[in-house]
């Protein structure tokens, strides 16, 4: 079988997967596709999915406003990549639907947060991520807790799922003001707090985030711009003045139950965020 055709072969079964698939991720219900063993098998098939699925939403009116890096720890991934089958950090898309001004309410259904640095590109003229021009803020990012493929899956396909529901994201909190620099001088010793019913979480650095010896938001950028282009779909042409990342941090992923109240703080900036009752 050509490349050609074996690729066009998983393009069909994922547009046929891909309404369902969305019509469980919109009610945050059971993801049938996963839990009855129809998903993906490998990691450029779960990007395959991920592709049907922004395609199935592109069709109903909405649209790419950027990129979410994710699973960036490489003690996570060595931790887990048994279960995940997942070697390196992974990436999703941001939907212009799903963006909230601060203070919003979210869905409390399978909610659970984690406190990020987002960046706007303002300026992408040098192929120097570090001298990017950006504007960057603390966000609350929320997501669909939980897995739903079967027990086996832990057995290194848990990762497919993680790709294929486009890294379980379902919306970004922005904070009310952002600072503007470039992305090599984004303050990486100051401190990201997340607070949840007034109790302090979780207090981390950038500096935690590391590839290849650079270190926080100048390194999963330049991460994702390599991934881009070796995948070959010309996503990397996205990567210009306008568009949103979350660049990730090192905290954990944190649920949030209904009526809960969510805080993160980042370089003297604050964004708020409840789960609705």
């Amino acid at each position: 079988m050509t490349v050609l055709l074996r690729n066009l072969e998983i393009k069909t079964r994922f547009d046929a997967l891909a309404p369902e698939l969305q019509k469980d991720l919109d009610a945050r219900a059971r993801r049938r596709v996963f839990a009855e063993g129809r998903g993906p098998d490998t990691v450029e098939e779960a990007y395959a999915l991920q592709r049907a699925l922004r395609s199935f939403r592109e069709a109903r009116g909405e649209h790419v406003v950027g990129f979410k890096i994710g699973y960036t720890s490489k003690a996570v991934r060595r931790n887990l990549v048994k279960i995940m089958g997942l070697k390196e950090s992974v990436h999703g898309y941001l939907w212009d639907s799903e963006r909230f001004k601060n203070k919003a309410i979210v869905d409390h259904r399978r909610l659970a947060i984690e406190g990020e640095l987002g960046v706007t590109l303002l300026a992408t003229d040098s192929r120097d991520v570090a001298e990017w021009e950006v504007e960057f803020e603390p966000i609350i990012e929320t997501h669909m807790l939980g897995m739903d493929g079967p027990p086996e899956d832990d057995l290194g396909r848990r990762g497919m799922e993680l790709i294929g529901t486009n890294c379980f994201h379902t919306g970004v909190v922005h904070c009310s003001e952002t600072k503007r620099c470039l992305v090599g001088e984004i303050p990486l010793n100051e401190p990201m707090r997340v607070d949840i019913d007034r109790a302090r979480i979780e207090e981390v650095t950038l500096t935690e985030l590391e590839v290849g010896g650079v270190y926080g938001p100048a390194a999963t950028i330049s991460w994702l711009l390599r991934k881009l282009e070796e995948e070959g779909n010309g996503e990397e042409r996205l990567l210009c003045a306008g568009t949103s990342l979350i660049c990730s941090t090192p905290g954990a992923l944190h649920p949030v139950a209904r009526g809960g109240k969510v805080k993160v703080e980042f370089s003297g900036l604050e964004v708020f965020c409840s789960a609705s009752d």
